[in-house]
């Protein structure tokens, strides 16, 4: 089954909000993080008491692996109400970073994905920040209902806060979304 919230009548408006897809300083958490595509190797880890980043291949494994650690990561956190949307919204960013940011005739296995969760000052809130090797802005498009495929930064805005991208000083980009607790 296929099942996604669309309206039946014609120039209905879309059921999820459309941020700007903008270069933006002040929102993201990390505006200024140093380029860690070029700094964190493949399987490389950093963590803090408020950050957590690691390096993945850009294999479609490494979703389930970035999934594993956003669970693993909230829930020490104590934010196990994000859980969910936080793996969903961590899934569609790798996700695309693994099918679109790898060049043609490029090994995938040696190009990293960088993820990094980041608490937030404001209390339940999480960031979920994802790096690729691509310059390239998100692609947002709004899916046909029997379409396979295309709804995933339509979940991202749906299932956070807010979102958005930034280009990489050297290189790259990096995709965020604000992530909070449910009540």
């Amino acid at each position: 089954m296929n099942a996604e919230l669309v309206s039946s009548e014609s120039g209905a408006r879309s059921p999820w909000p459309r941020p700007l897809l903008q270069e933006t300083d002040h929102r993201i958490p990390g505006a200024h993080w140093v380029n860690p595509l070029r700094t964190l190797p493949i399987g490389g880890c950093m963590r803090t008491r408020e950050s957590v980043t690691r390096a993945f291949a850009s294999l479609p494994g490494s979703v389930g692996a970035a999934r594993r650690l956003a669970g693993e990561t909230l829930e020490d956190w104590g934010l196990a109400r994000a859980v969910e949307d936080v793996r969903l919204v961590v899934s569609e960013l790798v996700g695309n970073a693994c099918r679109h940011a790898v060049p043609e005739g490029t090994d995938p296995s040696a190009l990293p994905v960088v993820v990094r969760f980041s608490l937030l000052p404001e209390p339940g809130t999480v960031a979920c920040l994802v790096a690729d090797s691509s310059s390239t802005a998100p692609n947002r498009v709004d899916a046909h209902h029997f379409a396979e495929s295309g709804r995933g930064l339509g979940l991202v805005a749906a299932f956070s806060r807010d979102w958005g991208w930034k280009p990489l000083q050297g290189g790259g980009k990096v995709v965020w979304a604000i992530c909070e607790e449910n009540a």
